[in-house]
């Protein structure tokens, strides 16, 4: 690993093509690049020859998870309070080879998604006006689905929007109040916007609480602990509040319950181009135990300690997914685009892409 302190140290450091030295108050005059670089530490995560490609033109908003056996990396599509139900949101994928993008499913506003053990694609459904969010399993070579969860102690979630699969096939998910705020959900039942776990057996458990908006959720590699992001600047309705969480929160994992919360990292934009308050939704982990979150001016890269080391430039990144036999390859969507990066990482939580590839 390539030591640094600060600028000054980075200054005698070679960057690879596309990275360049981020500098405080440089705003959007500096010089466009690929790869801001805060720390030499990012360096480790680009190495040598770092790409970042456009792949295609597409409605690509959440989701972002790779399905091995067939190459390919689903999502959900962007929608408009405005234009519901009329245009609803679908379930998506695109070939990995190919690149094509094709149409899988309408959906009840699917939203965040994750591959379980087994698999299976574990989608959060928001719902719908009177229809109930839920978190379903889908099997991709049948279509068959089920319904995971649907309520917590016979109150209906406010609107599942990002979910995780720990190791022992349990199910983490966070529940903002999002639908309530963008009008395509009635008043909470709950009252609060919370984290749940749901059991092998079904048990639906609040782990966390006290969150503005709780959004993105992933385990460190050895699921010691538990990233959850705070978009709470993103009202929902259009609007933003400066003075609101915009936040990676860690947690301790005991079991199955959490403990010891703790701000991680606190996000901001890092190009001068919009207000320095960020919007962290998507987050994802590599085995080194470094952090990715999506923020509006990219792919923010922090270590292990919380440091930010540097971003990966893609306007408007709303989430991403490692994709391909060595989990090294970024597919990030941000509403309309579908961009890749390739990194000299290894993706860690991954569980069935890990056990496919290792037995292939």
């Amino acid at each position: 690993m390539v030591e640094a302190n600060g600028d000054q140290s980075l200054q005698s450091v070679a960057m690879p093509p596309g990275a360049c030295i981020w500098h405080e108050n440089a705003g959007h005059s500096r010089a466009p690049c690929d790869f801001e670089v805060l720390d030499a530490e990012f360096l480790d995560v680009l190495g040598k020859a770092p790409k970042l490609e456009f792949i295609t033109n597409a409605p690509a908003r959440e989701g972002g998870v790779y399905f091995p056996d067939k190459e390919e990396y689903y999502f959900s599509s962007p929608w408009n309070s405005n234009e519901l139900p009329e245009k609803p949101v679908n379930l998506m994928k695109m070939s990995l080879v190919t690149g094509e993008v094709s149409f899988v499913m309408k959906t009840n506003m699917a939203n965040g998604m994750t591959l379980d053990n087994s698999g299976k694609l574990v989608v959060c459904e928001q719902g719908l006006f009177e229809k109930r969010g839920f978190i379903q399993k889908i099997d991709l070579h049948s279509m068959a689905s089920s319904i995971v969860a649907d309520n917590w102690k016979g109150l209906s979630f406010n609107s599942p929007n990002d979910v995780v699969v720990k190791s022992d096939n349990s199910i983490w998910f966070t529940d903002p109040d999002y639908g309530q705020k963008e009008h395509f959900k009635g008043p909470s039942q709950i009252g609060k916007n919370q984290v749940y776990r749901v059991s092998v057996t079904g048990e639906v458990t609040a782990v966390a609480d006290g969150f503005t908006k709780p959004n993105g959720l992933a385990f460190s590699p050895d699921e010691k602990l538990l990233y959850i992001t705070d978009t709470g600047t993103s009202v929902g309705d259009g609007t933003v509040d400066l003075s609101k969480p915009h936040d990676i929160n860690v947690f301790d994992v005991e079991g199955t319950t959490l403990s010891n919360r703790r701000v991680f990292a606190s996000v901001a934009v890092l190009d001068g181009s919009l207000p320095s308050i960020g919007v962290p939704d998507g987050i994802k982990v590599d085995t080194q135990g470094r952090v990715y979150t999506a923020n509006q001016d990219g792919i923010q890269v922090f270590s292990p300690k919380g440091k930010l080391l540097g971003l990966i430039r893609v306007q408007g990144a709303i989430n991403m997914g490692f994709v391909g036999p060595r989990l090294d390859r970024m597919i990030v969507t941000n509403y309309s685009a579908i961009h890749s990066v390739q990194l000299n990482v290894q993706a860690a939580g991954l569980l069935y892409a890990e056990a496919l590839h290792h037995h292939l």
